[in-house]
Formats: structure tokens, C-alpha cells, sequence
């Protein structure tokens, strides 16, 4: 539903902001995102999977929920308390770094993205625990409210004061505290709240390493935004986020992908009781890639054509050029659903933490350094080369734990050939040709497809034909 109400919300923003304002907006956005992180602790997968071991004791689970809820106010209100003293000198000195390029400011919309913060940490650890309790109707009336009361609040008073940051932040704001007085109220009337001191150790030793992790996942997803504002500025934040939104919908897909063949995977690795790859397993990423493949050339080509129906100011188009780049990223998503498999069937999280660590530190050099030199476009190649980084760390850590055996081809050399491929003709290209470039990619795309999978697809094909 956060991805569903973004995408909503997206042409209303570009038309009834400025490029400017809709650069901030990003900003205060990714401040409220690590905020959340900071203030929910991952006590959100706590709840979630600690569910299984205390579920069948009435006792235990309102000892733990109720503990976890009480922690989750209390380091809510610490947060709240201390950013409300320092917030403004924070926020004053990054305006300042940035040569005031950027004008941030903590009251009202920097305090506000604190409120939010702890409102959607509260909400999303709720949603958490009602995900393991396999209660879906609950769950989607409880995301349909969030979804509706963000995009009702947001558009109403956007309408009422446009080229104003009013309506986005107060969207986010109520329907917030929309959420959370409805997650409080549950987690109150089911669990109670408590404190018991003797489970704050097994609580820290569980969330304090997908703490950090969530740390530096943020910072190789949203660093980049604080980089570009303090080389480019608000505008260039703006472009450069606009563009990202315009690959949410792969990664929508991509992710749903990912979650279905998961359990299939995980089935046959236990029937089998194994830790390498067999054919059986590896065709789910196969065809993951397969997929891929041709998702991203179509995406690349038909977005263009789409998004100014609903796009209005044609500062936004320019990203257009971006999108092929951008994409060509995607194209490991299956060789990294592949190496992430593992450490979750394992139960080797712990060195998530490392892998986001030095993606992150990569991340952020390249930001740093080809930001300042090329620009936005500079930022565009930091965030390509983050992905393949991102898949490299995670095969090292998984091939500790599982043996692969795959087909090169498929896997590896398809969506590589088809990267370079990108780069090199995206290198090449002009606003004149670039389109003639992005058919042949689609071309070369499809021919390798069937190229690959010919085996596979022939059959199909036949029983098609007889029909």
C-alpha cells in the first residue's frame, strides 16, 4: 500500500509542486524512513517471527507484545524528546553544508516526519504480527485505511494549498496517527502492556543486528538524495527521485515475483534436505530472469509514452533518458533472489548487516565522486553500480553456507550481455536515436530468451498450436 499510494500520489506531486519542492519533499521523506528504522528498532520482525514460539501460551504473548509495545513508546518518546532540542540545529547545518541550496527546516516539516515516524513504526510492527497470526482480512482493511486516508488527507489539502509542502506532510502525518490509534488500540485490547526486563536481552540480541542492517540499507537507498543535494540541488533531488519512481513498478513486480517462488524453493530444499542447487530449484530463477529480461526493455520503451499523460511539467521528461540505466540494474534481480535464498533458508541474517555495510560504503564513495564530476547523471551510474555490487557481497557470504550449481548461461552471461549491451548503446545515444536504440535492446532481449530456453518453450509452443 506505501508503494500503491506513491504511485497515486506521484502525478499530483510533479503538477501541484515545484521541481524544487518535490526534491524536498524526497528529502523529509527519507528522514522520516530512518527515523522509523531508528525508533522501531526491527522490533517489527521480532513480533513477527517470534510469534511461532509463543503463540500457544496466552501468557508469554502478552509478555511479549506487551513488552515490545512498551519499548516501542518509550523509544519513540526518546526520540521525539531529543530531535525536538536538537532537530533544528541538525537541520540548520545541512541547509548551511549545502551553501543553502537546500532549505530544510525542522519546524514544522522535519518535526512532523518524526511524528510520522513513530506513528508507522507502531503500525508496521502491528501489521507484522498479523501477517503470523495469518489474520488477511485485518490486515487488508487495516492497509486499505492507511491507503485511503493518505491519499484522501494529501490530495484534499494539496488541492486547498498547491505549491506548498502542506499537503504531502500532513498527509503522511494524519493518516499516521490514523494508523496508530488503531494499532494501539489492537495491540491494548489483545495484549495488554507490560514490561518485563528479563526479555530485553533475547529482544536485543534478535533486533540489534537487523538493526544495523536496516541502517545501511537505508543509507545505499537514500544517502544519494543528501549527496546530490549537496553537489546539484532540490531540483536535481527531485529529478533524480522522479526517475527511481519510475522503476517501482519493476520492482513491485519483481519483489511479488520473489515471494512466490521462495516457498517452492524452500519446499524442495527441505524435502531434499540439501545445500547445493538442483534443476528442480534453480528453473524458479531461471525463469525469474528470463522474465526479467523481457520486463525491462518493454518498461524502458512504454514508460516514456505513459507517464506524460499524467506528467504535465516536461522537466520531469528529461529523466526519460536515465530510465535504460536505471533499469539495466534489475537485470541481476534474479542472480541476487538466487544468492539471498540461502542465508534466509539457513538462518544466516547475521551478515546482512556486512553486506549492506561495505554495499553501502561503495554506494556512497561513488556517489560521492561521480556526483560531483558528471552530475546527475554521475548519480544515475552510482545507483546502477550499487546492484551488481549488492549481488557480488551476497554470493561471497551465501557460498559459505550452499553450493551452487547453475546454468552460467542463463543466470549470469544472459543478463550481463544484456547490461553491457545497455551501457554501451546508452553511451552512444542521442535524443534522436535513443529509441531506435531501446527496440534493439527489446530484440536482442527477446533472441535471447528464446535462445536460452528454446527446450523449455518449444514444447509450450506445440501444445499452443495443436489447440
Amino acid at each position: 500500500m506505501p508503494l500503491a499510494s506513491s504511485i497515486v500520489l506521484l502525478p499530483f506531486y510533479t503538477n501541484m509542486l515545484s521541481t524544487a519542492q518535490f526534491g524536498e519533499l524526497v528529502l523529509y521523506i527519507a528522514f522520516t524512513a530512518i527515523m522509523q528504522i531508528l525508533v522501531n528498532f526491527s522490533l517489527d520482525q521480532y513480533l513477527g517471527i517470534h510469534w511461532i514460539d509463543f503463540r500457544d501460551d496466552a501468557r508469554k504473548a502478552r509478555e511479549n507484545v506487551g513488552t515490545a509495545v512498551s519499548l516501542l513508546l518509550f523509544i519513540g518518546i526518546l526520540f521525539l524528546a531529543a530531535f525536538s532540542l536538537a532537530g533544528p540545529a541538525a537541520f540548520a547545518s545541512y541547509t548551511a553544508f549545502t551553501g543553502n541550496k537546500i532549505n530544510l527546516v525542522f519546524y514544522p516539516w522535519g518535526f512532523m516526519s518524526v511524528l510520522t515516524a513513530i506513528f508507522n513504526s507502531l503500525f508496521k510492527s502491528y501489521t507484522a504480527l498479523l501477517i503470523y497470526q495469518q489474520r488477511p482480512e485485518r490486515f487488508f482493511w487495516l492497509n486499505i485505511l492507511n491507503f485511503v486516508l493518505t491519499i484522501g488527507i494529501s490530495l484534499t489539502v494539496l488541492f486547498y494549498k498547491p505549491f506548498s509542502l502542506a499537503g504531502p506532510m500532513y498527509g503522511r502525518l494524519f493518516s499516521g496517527l490514523g494508523i496508530f490509534v488503531m494499532a494501539l488500540f489492537f495491540f491494548l485490547k489483545e495484549f495488554g502492556i507490560s514490561f518485563h526486563v528479563r526479555l530485553l536481552k533475547g529482544i536485543s540480541v534478535f533486533c540489534f543486528p537487523l538493526f544495523i542492517y536496516f541502517i545501511f540499507l537505508w543509507m545505499a537507498g537514500n544517502l544519494d538524495r543528501y549527496i546530490i543535494g549537496y553537489f546539484l540541488n532540490a531540483t536535481d533531488v527531485g529529478l533524480f527521485v522522479f526517475a527511481l519512481q519510475c522503476t517501482l513498478l519493476l520492482d513491485f513486480f519483481q519483489s511479488g515475483l520473489s515471494s512466490s517462488i521462495y516457498p517452492k524453493v524452500f519446499g524442495i530444499w527441505k524435502e531434499k534436505n540439501i545445500n547445493y542447487g538442483t534443476k528442480e530449484a534453480n528453473r524458479y530463477f531461471n525463469g525469474f530472469t528470463a522474465i526479467s529480461l523481457l520486463v525491462i526493455p518493454v518498461l524502458v520503451m512504454v514508460l516514456p509514452v505513459i507517464i506524460p499523460v499524467v506528467v504535465k511539467k516536461q522537466a520531469y521528461y528529461l529523466t526519460f533518458n536515465f530510465l535504460a540505466i536505471l533499469f539495466a540494474g534489475y537485470a541481476l534481480s534474479g542472480l541476487r533472489a538466487y544468492f539471498w535464498a540461502p542465508l534466509v533458508y539457513f538462518k544466516r541474517t547475521a551478515v546482512l548487516p556486512r553486506i549492506f555495510l561495505f554495499s553501502a560504503v561503495f554506494q556512497v564513495i561513488a556517489s560521492v565522486v561521480l556526483v560531483k564530476y558528471y552530475g546527475l547523471t554521475g548519480a544515475v551510474w552510482a545507483n546502477f553500480l550499487g546492484k551488481p555490487i549488492q549481488v557480488v557481497f551476497m554470493y561471497i557470504e551465501s557460498r559459505k553456507v550452499f553450493e551452487y550449481r547453475m546454468n552460467l548461461w542463463k543466470l549470469v552471461y544472459l543478463p550481463l550481455i544484456f547490461i553491457a549491451v545497455v551501457l554501451v548503446s546508452e553511451w552512444v545515444a542521442t535524443d534522436s536515436n535513443r529509441r531506435l536504440f531501446e527496440l534493439g535492446q527489446l530484440l536482442l532481449a527477446v533472441t535471447m530468451v528464446l535462445l536460452a530456453y528454446r527446450k523449455e518453450l518449444m514444447p509450450v509452443i506445440r501444445e499452443r498450436l495443436h489447440r
